[in-house]
């Protein structure tokens, strides 16, 4: 069995993006969808950063040509 995962952008704006991951499980030869996950990213330094650690290099690449060079969101202060 082997597992591959697809991403979805869903509502990229300039402030921020959320990310679907899917889960794709090839049994006898037959893809089958095992799981589906979240996960939403800022335009922040953070944002940023957690979103180049986590998507393969072309979704950010994708999503770091609409957002530009430099966060538009601040970091949150304690």
């Amino acid at each position: 069995m082997k597992i591959q995962k697809d991403y979805s952008l869903e509502q990229l704006t300039a402030e921020s993006v959320n990310v679907v991951e899917i889960s794709i499980a090839t049994i006898n030869k037959k893809p089958h969808e095992i799981g589906r996950s979240r996960m939403a990213y800022v335009n922040s330094p953070t944002g940023r950063k957690q979103l180049t650690e986590t998507l393969p290099e072309e979704y950010v690449k994708a999503v770091l040509a609409l957002w530009g060079e430099n966060p538009t969101v601040s970091d949150p202060t304690a």
